[in-house]
Formats: C-alpha cells, sequence, structure tokens
C-alpha cells in the first residue's frame, strides 16, 4: 500500500517531501555537492529507507564512504543491513557503454520493488550527471522526464546533481522544467526555486486530490485580491522590461550574436510570454470573481488581432516543429472589442492546441462570418477529449482525464477565463472532440458589440 506521508529530507531548506518527489541541485564545489548529499543519505537511512547513491564520476568509492561516515558514524550497520548501495555512473546508467532511459527507469523499479520485500518504507536515490556529456545530454533530459512521471505515487525520492562547469544556460532551463525543485547555492546558503507554474499550481491545489480546505481558501476573494492587486505590478513591471531586452537582444540591437545564444534568447522569450499569458490569467480570475474587471473596447480589424497573435504563438509552436495554417474569409468587418482580453482567449485556446498536440503535427485556424457573429475555429489533432467532458473542460480547474493521464502540467484556468471574456462580449464557446483524433475549439463574437456583463466565476468551484 502507497505511503502518502510526508518523508524527510534531512535538509534545512526543504524539510519534508511526498513520496515521488524528483528534486535537482547545481554545485560549484565539491563541499556544496557534500552539503545535500550526508544529510539527505542519512535522513534516509534513519527513516528505513533502501538508499543508492550514484556517486560523481571522478569521486572513488572508498573516498565516497569516508566522507559519508563522518555524518553516519554507524554507517557500518547500515551497510550490514544492505541497506545502502554505492555505484559509479556506469553501473547505474550504463549497459555495454550505452545509455537506455527506459533500462534505468525498469532497473529503478526493480530496486523499489526489492527495497518494499525487504520490510524498507522506499527508495531513495542521489544521482549524480557529471559523467554526461553533450552526446547524452538529450536521451538523459527525456529520462528526466519519464522517471519524473514514472514516480508518481511511488514509495522513491530521488535528487539529481547537476555541476554547474559542465552546463550551461540552455541545460540550466532543460533541467527545472524536468524538476519539482531546483537547490541553489546563495550566499553561503541553499534555497530552493520554483517555476512560476509550479508555484501558481501548488498554491492554488489545483489537481483531483484539491481539498476542502483549500477550495475555501481559494473563495477568500479578498485575501487574493490584496496580494494579486499589490503584486501586478511589481510582477508585470519587470516582466516587460525583460520581454524588451529579450526581443532587443534577438534582432541584434546591441551587437551580433551566435547561433547558440541565439537559441537560447529564443527559449528566453517563449518561457516570458508563457509566463506573461499565466500572469495575465491569474489576474484576469481575480477581476472576474471580483467583478472588478473592466473591458477597454476598441475596433480593430481581424486581420490585424489575428497577426499579432500569431506574432505570439510562433515561437512556441516552432519550438515543437508545429504548422499553424491561418484561413480567413474575405470581406471581414471590424469588431468592436476589448483587443487584450480576445488575444488573450486565442492565445490560450492555441496554446493548449499546442500543447496537446504531437511535434510536427498542424493546427487549423479558421475565421468567418456566421450570421450576425464573427465565427474562429481552432482545430487541433492531438490528444483530444471524452464526449463527457466537453461541458466540464470550461469549469474552473477542471483537467481532462486524458490530460492526467498523460501528466501534463496545466492550471485549469485558461479556458474558463477564456469563457467568460467571450460571454461578457455577448458571444458563446464550445467544443468539438475525440479521443486520440483531436479538438475543435470554437468561439463566436457578435458584429455588433453589446454590453458587458459582469461576471463571478466562483460559482463554478465544485
Amino acid at each position: 500500500m502507497i505511503n502518502i506521508n510526508s518523508r524527510e529530507l534531512g535538509l534545512d531548506v526543504i524539510n519534508e517531501v511526498p513520496w515521488g518527489t524528483h528534486l535537482c541541485f547545481f554545485y560549484d564545489f565539491i563541499n556544496d555537492y557534500f552539503d545535500v548529499i550526508k544529510p539527505y543519505i542519512k535522513a534516509g537511512l534513519e527513516n528505513n529507507e533502501f538508499c543508492v547513491w550514484i556517486i560523481p564520476k571522478k569521486l572513488e568509492t572508498e573516498k565516497a564512504l569516508e566522507i559519508l561516515q563522518t555524518a553516519i558514524p554507524n554507517l557500518d550497520c547500515y551497510q550490514q543491513k544492505r541497506q545502502i548501495e554505492i555505484l559509479s555512473y556506469s553501473e547505474c546508467y550504463l549497459n555495454k557503454g550505452r545509455f537506455n532511459g527506459d533500462a534505468v527507469i525498469t532497473n529503478w523499479g526493480n530496486k523499489l520493488d526489492k527495497a518494499l520485500s525487504a520490510g524498507f518504507d522506499g527508495l531513495r536515490v542521489e544521482g549524480d550527471t557529471s559523467w554526461i556529456g553533450t552526446n547524452r545530454w538529450r536521451p538523459f533530459m527525456d529520462y528526466e522526464s519519464k522517471i519524473d512521471n514514472e514516480m508518481s505515487n511511488k514509495n522513491i525520492l530521488v535528487i539529481c546533481s547537476y555541476p554547474l562547469n559542465k552546463i550551461g544556460a540552455r541545460e540550466i532551463i532543460d533541467i527545472i522544467e524536468s524538476h519539482k525543485f531546483a537547490l541553489i547555492r546563495r550566499n553561503e546558503k541553499w534555497i530552493y526555486a520554483k517555476s512560476f507554474v509550479d508555484i501558481v499550481d501548488k498554491l492554488l491545489e489545483i489537481q483531483s486530490h484539491i481539498k476542502g480546505e483549500n477550495i475555501e481558501l481559494i473563495k477568500q476573494g479578498e485575501l487574493k485580491n490584496i496580494f494579486f492587486g499589490q503584486s501586478s505590478h511589481e510582477i508585470k513591471t519587470p516582466l516587460a522590461s525583460i520581454k524588451g531586452y529579450t526581443q532587443m537582444l534577438i534582432k541584434e540591437k546591441f551587437g551580433t550574436i551566435n547561433e547558440q545564444q541565439k537559441e537560447v534568447l529564443e527559449i528566453l522569450k517563449r518561457n516570458t510570454d508563457h509566463l506573461d499569458n499565466l500572469v495575465n490569467n491569474y489576474l484576469s480570475l481575480v477581476q472576474l470573481q471580483a467583478g472588478t474587471i473592466k473591458f477597454i473596447v476598441e475596433k480593430i480589424p481581424i486581420t490585424s488581432l489575428i497577426k499579432n497573435t500569431m506574432d505570439t504563438m510562433h515561437p512556441l509552436a516552432d519550438s515543437k516543429k508545429i504548422r499553424m495554417n491561418v484561413q480567413m474569409a474575405d470581406g471581414l468587418p471590424s469588431l468592436s472589442i476589448d483587443v487584450d482580453r480576445i488575444k488573450q482567449v486565442l492565445i490560450n485556446i492555441i496554446g493548449n492546441a499546442i500543447k496537446f498536440s504531437p511535434e510536427g503535427a498542424s493546427i487549423n485556424i479558421n475565421v468567418k462570418k456566421k450570421n450576425e457573429y464573427i465565427l474562429f475555429e481552432i482545430q487541433d489533432f492531438g490528444l483530444g477529449i471524452p464526449k463527457n467532458e466537453h461541458e466540464k473542460i470550461f469549469d474552473m480547474f477542471f483537467q481532462s482525464e486524458s490530460i492526467r493521464n498523460k501528466n501534463i502540467k496545466g492550471t485549469g484556468l485558461g479556458l474558463p477565463i477564456s469563457k467568460a471574456i467571450v460571454e461578457a462580449h455577448g458571444g458563446r464557446i464550445w467544443v468539438d472532440s475525440k479521443i486520440n483524433k483531436g479538438s475543435k475549439f470554437s468561439f463566436t463574437l457578435p458584429i455588433k458589440p453589446v454590453k458587458t456583463h459582469k461576471i463571478n466565476l466562483i460559482k463554478s468551484l465544485p
């Protein structure tokens, strides 16, 4: 039976975590490395966990044991109980000199089964990555993502250590995306960093196991309004500056850059755009719930609206080699809308289409006149949504079973916020979808503007 209790990590910066947690840390010096390793393994041994330590490439097993014994004087007792295993990278990760991520994951599953059969509470792993070269980087990152999924709801903890002298900015982005926490040494102290997405996901407890007390906390709109109201300027102002300077660097306004630097900047731009969209969604959520959202209506040609949206979405689509096909009917009239809000709707829907489409797929975006409305259709050919979830998909914090099964992260806010914005403009939104066939999201906007309405999304909570 799975133990759902938190486990003590032994680290001051993060005291306890649930089973299935996958962390990483970056280190400059070997002493920083052992600052994490010694208390981490000590806590595992003292809490009846089977510990596996894959030592750094240049560290001998005898030296590793000697250093570990300074923190665990009775280490010999644990060795006699066969509670700890110290391996070289080649013993753990390689088979005849070749790395096979799936085989390594299978091996971890076997070790966990043996640990549980031997009476241990679970498996605790530390794996150093100083052995990885550029030719093995991408396969190892794929392995990191897979093991993060495989560990879910299993009695296993993993910390991966990365020497900073072996990696650059692009690799750091890959690493953080594949782990729940990243420990960083700052001012002689360890701190932990997480992506904005993960922070908000944890704060709002949007997963299927969300508890009643957290729902009540979300309903306390006053506290949330104060927080977001005070922090919105602090978040969006530097974000706009980062976006602006990144774009200027890409355009070589400050001098010529090489292809590798440009690639890293493009990654930074995509993540900044994603963060900007997340901030907009959460600020919209607060305003919609409080009934304070304001629509600034202006007249805009539909071609301009679509072009501006595509300029934002192309970098994300290009990162997955996804082709976006845009078809617009001739003679479309201009619309009187809140341009930023409707662009937000398009970004939410197209962003989902990209997220849930396989690499190299296509997305079709059609815009045409239908009676007294303009109809927008976004068709993808990705995972699809079960028919019984077509209505639920627009509920707050809801995530489709097909998405949860794939362990794809999301906030469950983009579609309900989009629905509220579209309906406030006098339109409606719906989806047609089949599992493994893709989804078509459609929404309408009236050609003749209507008076907007206040909408309180809190009623959509379970």
